[in-house]
């Protein structure tokens, strides 16, 4: 598999990523693997038709609750 490397002079980007993957305790390389997954679900990703937005909105809250 190919190696990509990634460059830019935009700082605050630099400093941004940095701080994602401290957070996240991902390496640099790790993290831009994780949002471009992210991207990737966000672009791509099909709606599941058998949940409305309501039940979602119910699920998230019920998961809130129990935590």
């Amino acid at each position: 598999m190919p190696d990509f490397y990634i460059r830019t002079s935009d700082q605050e980007v630099e400093r941004m990523l940095k701080q994602l993957a401290e957070e996240d305790m991902r390496s640099i390389s790790m993290e831009v693997a994780w949002l471009i997954r992210q991207e990737w679900a966000r672009r791509y990703s099909q709606p599941n038709p058998a949940i409305s937005v309501a039940d979602a909105m119910l699920a998230s809250e019920e998961v809130k609750k129990g935590e």
